[in-house]
């Protein structure tokens, strides 16, 4: 059973704009469907793109500890945004899973030990639940490539070995 495939996850923007550029959003939708949560600042961060999500929850920071946690989070990593630092704070306080293509907030959600993982796990997922085929989680990557999602070489490459068993 993938890691993905239960538990809420706390989404980054660029995972959801990397499935919306490919006019697979749909894909996302029904594979944490009742299990998003987004922070408010991500949400403020889709708005301006006219990207319409269904079924998650907005998560506000309410608790001075959650604010605390950010604001911790901006002084050690101060190139992370608002949407980063909240999907961040909202992982971490609800025991979600991070999902973010953005490596900087991969690297602070390993340092903060919060679970977090990016498109590349959630075409995985896709692929052990019979969502999609290797060869459509393949050109599903390749097409979020083509469109501008930023994913390193190396993951690509095993990506494609683990799922086209190569």
């Amino acid at each position: 059973m993938h890691r993905l495939s239960s538990g809420d996850v706390s989404l980054d923007t660029s995972v959801i704009l990397d499935f919306s550029a490919t006019d697979r959003l749909d894909l996302l939708l029904d594979v944490f469907a009742g299990r998003m949560l987004l922070s408010d600042f991500v949400q403020a961060e889709l708005a301006s793109t006219g990207i319409k999500l269904s079924d998650f929850e907005v998560v506000k920071l309410d608790s001075d500890e959650q604010w605390n946690f950010f604001n911790d989070l901006r002084k050690a990593k101060p190139g992370l945004g608002a949407g980063e630092l909240g999907a961040l704070t909202v992982a971490r306080f609800r025991n979600a899973t991070l999902l973010t293509n953005d490596k900087p907030a991969r690297q602070m959600a390993e340092t903060v030990g919060v679970a977090y993982s990016g498109g590349i796990g959630v075409l995985e997922c896709c692929c052990e639940t019979g969502k999609l085929s290797g060869k459509e989680a393949v050109a599903l990557l390749d097409n979020m490539i083509t469109a501008g999602a930023r994913i390193s070489e190396d993951l690509v490459a095993n990506f494609r070995r683990t799922v086209l068993n190569e």
